[in-house]
């Protein structure tokens, strides 16, 4: 009796310890893990990065970061390349079901600033050192990605006028990034997009995505509509050399991108164009000849104007083939649609293709 009452005592002592250690090993695990989450953020090439706060709810399979900041090594403090408020990474369980292990990641005011001044990709980290990064911080195959109150900024201070292009209260869902679902499609994944633009423009955006491939496939549809142009002037006066006086922008566009091989339009419309106020004008840099100018271009634009809808369109191509091998995929994409959307603003300011609004899905 003496000795099973040891053993019970030697088993109480054992049982206590083991709880005494998990439960030293839960209350450091979050320290862990931010140690861990900040080492691999400083290992991506050119960047360095830090996390305030990291909590871990095991109950759901899930861990929470709290203030990231991702910044090139070259970004002025007060613009850091990524910054996330809240993200939330857990286990999908419901896909556990369909006998996958994947996650699911809501992200909670990501802003990104994309700076003109660094706007040199080649020097970007590779597809695989970002890909190692991702995967470190979430190991498990992303299906299921939530963002809410994003926001994505275009920073030129290169210029005299310096520009500032924003897309904030962006909400983004991205379904089946895995293709749990199997879908029997060759773009089995689904992104919707909204936000609100610099002069109150209204976004919305779908997609249809393989994001399973090494260069991915979509097809998008976009319209941004109602922009009020006189928040674009910065932007005009850096890339048309000139500002206007009153009008509201709206853009349609669709692109595909399949096989790297990229194909497009981007269809600007302007309504209640002007852009001369002689007394104005007249006192900037140019003087007389920025008022002809602009008269000049107010008059073609008057020529060109749909006289029911009292708007004016152009329609630019959008074509090109991304896998150069001297150059990264990811270079050359967006270098063929800023070169798209600079050619499309110039062109319906300067001149245009009479045409109808289109009648864009929902």
């Amino acid at each position: 009796m003496k000795r099973l009452s040891q053993r019970l005592k030697i088993s109480y002592i054992i049982i206590t310890l083991l709880i005494l250690v998990l439960a030293g090993i839960r209350i450091a695990l979050p320290w862990i893990v931010k140690d861990y989450v900040n080492k691999k953020l400083n290992e991506l090439p050119g960047y360095s990065g830090h996390v305030n706060d990291i909590d871990i709810r095991l109950y759901r399979g899930a861990y929470v970061i709290k203030e990231l900041e991702l910044r090139k090594k070259i970004d002025p403090a007060k613009y850091p390349f990524l910054t996330i408020k809240h993200a939330d990474l857990s286990i999908e369980w419901r896909s556990l079901f369909k006998g996958k292990l994947v996650s699911k990641i809501i992200l909670n005011q990501p802003v990104i600033y994309i700076l003109a001044a660094n706007e040199d990709l080649s020097k970007e980290p590779s597809k695989d050192s970002w890909t190692k990064t991702v995967k470190a911080i979430m190991p498990v195959t992303i299906n299921r990605l939530q963002i809410n109150e994003g926001k994505f900024a275009y920073l030129d201070f290169k210029k005299k006028q310096q520009v500032n292009l924003h897309i904030d209260h962006l909400q983004m869902t991205a379904l089946n990034l895995a293709n749990v679902q199997k879908a029997a499609t060759p773009l089995p994944s689904t992104v919707t997009l909204t936000g609100t633009s610099i002069g109150n423009g209204h976004l919305k955006a779908a997609m249809k995505v393989n994001v399973l491939k090494d260069i991915p496939d979509f097809d998008m549809s976009m319209k941004l509509t109602g922009i009020n142009m006189l928040s674009l002037n910065s932007f005009l006066e850096a890339q048309v050399k000139f500002d206007i006086e009153r009008g509201h922008l709206s853009i349609f566009s669709k692109l595909k991108l399949i096989n790297s091989e990229m194909d497009g339009y981007v269809k600007p419309f302007i309504k209640d164009l002007k852009v001369l106020n002689v007394k104005k004008d007249i006192k900037k840099k140019g003087g007389v000849l920025r008022v002809v100018k602009k008269a000049v271009v107010g008059l073609f634009a008057k020529a060109v104007e749909n006289p029911k809808t009292k708007k004016i369109a152009t329609i630019v191509p959008i074509k090109g083939n991304i896998s150069d091998p001297k150059t990264s995929g990811w270079q050359t994409f967006l270098g063929i649609l800023k070169n798209a959307f600079i050619k499309a603003l110039q062109e319906k300011i300067q001149g245009g293709l009479k045409d109808q609004e289109p009648a864009e899905k929902s």
